[in-house]
């Protein structure tokens, strides 16, 4: 697989997108556990007035107790301008947080994928991000277009030649999908039916391949990671409703999703989704469930239905500005393997998001990737 053209990336990165291993095991050695948490009142809006007495948290049910506590963040967001330049570079740098922004070009449509790139473009001409971000393409073939930076330019040129038509299916009939069926209605729809099903089925299984890869390279690199999937999401569950026709629960994805939200867990990475195709006319292809899924889960957030999608990148990237990390020991029976983490708040009207799990080493192995199941 494709990993980066020649930007000269540094050495943390270039190690951490190694993707040498796929099925790599990825643990903590460190007995300290910390999960950052976003609190919220009943409106959406941040709450930044919490001490380290308003919060509850357990391991697997256990009560623990909160031996790092932090809160950063202030009231004032930064405004957006006109140009970045006004903003130093420095001041991005110095912070020790990551974010990755992965374009979606398996799931869209072609003109969502327009869409997309005028507003990312749009996001970095007029927001200095206080991360350094990253730009990764999402296709049959995936790979890093641009390593971490403080600077949006540098993220602007490398979108200057991206072809919104890369990846667009043209194929031509094959012996599978192919003539024969021409004389035979009924043979003909099925015919149809299987080659949407096979279509779809290659679709979400790149898109979890690279997920689960892209988890990989950001568990190797230190500090907070926020990724921000540009996307339109894909059904669990293939059906009738996906494809016309197909029979009930013909392929389920069930277990390469929890996989792949597991690894964004282990990794501490918050996944924000933001819709590609901003506020539909109509259905299309596409699950925000899926989307909200994987973002509440892993402690991020969903925006969709609305066609400002750099102003959801924009919230995505400022969703972090306020809030808290909590830091436990780990007991020291506790036993190997994934844990759950809960966090609860004493203060009334408040809502946290925080990553589910975490993964104490000595665990049992992940397990290996699916074949792709073979259609009748």
């Amino acid at each position: 697989m494709r990993i980066a053209r020649a930007l000269g990336m540094p050495a943390l990165t270039a190690m951490a997108f190694a993707w040498q291993a796929p099925d790599t095991v990825i643990r903590t050695t460190t007995r300290l556990v910390q999960v950052r948490v976003v609190a919220e009142d009943s409106q959406g809006r941040p709450v930044a007035s919490l001490r380290r007495e308003d919060f509850q948290l357990e391991d697997n049910r256990r009560p623990q107790p909160i031996s790092l506590f932090a809160a950063e963040g202030s009231a004032q967001p930064p405004a957006a301008t006109d140009s970045p330049a006004s903003q130093t570079v420095e001041n991005a740098a110095a912070r020790n947080d990551y974010a990755m922004i992965l374009l979606d070009w398996l799931n869209p449509r072609y003109a969502d994928r327009l869409s997309v790139l005028d507003h990312v473009r749009k996001l970095l001409q007029r927001f200095q991000p206080r991360q350094m971000v990253a730009l990764y393409l999402m296709g049959h073939e995936s790979y890093l277009l641009h390593d971490f930076t403080a600077d949006p330019a540098e993220l602007l040129q490398a979108l200057a030649n991206l072809d919104p038509g890369l990846f667009e299916p043209d194929r031509a009939p094959t012996s599978r999908f192919d003539g024969r069926y021409t004389e035979d209605r009924a043979a003909a729809m099925q015919s149809k039916v299987e080659e949407q099903l096979f279509d779809f089925n290659i679709k979400v299984l790149d898109t979890l391949e690279t997920l689960g890869k892209v988890a990989d390279g950001l568990a190797r690199i230190p500090g907070r990671k926020s990724l921000i999937w540009v996307t339109n999401g894909f059904p669990i569950v293939l059906d009738s409703r996906a494809v016309p026709g197909a029979k009930p629960a013909v392929i389920v994805y069930s277990q390469d999703t929890e996989k792949a939200i597991g690894k964004f867990n282990r990794a501490d990475v918050a996944i924000y989704t933001v819709d590609a195709r901003g506020f539909p006319a109509a259905p299309s292809y596409g699950d925000v469930g899926t989307m909200q899924e994987f973002s509440a889960r892993t402690g991020g957030a969903t925006f969709y239905q609305r066609n400002d999608l750099d102003e959801g990148m924009r919230l995505a990237l400022e969703d972090t500005r306020i809030s808290y990390t909590l830091g436990f020991a780990v007991p020291v029976d506790a036993a190997p393997g994934q844990h759950e983490i809960r966090v609860r708040t004493s203060r009334p009207g408040v809502t946290l998001r925080y990553r589910e799990s975490y993964q104490l080493d000595d665990g049992p192995a992940l397990p290996r990737r699916r074949q792709r199941p073979m259609l009748p």
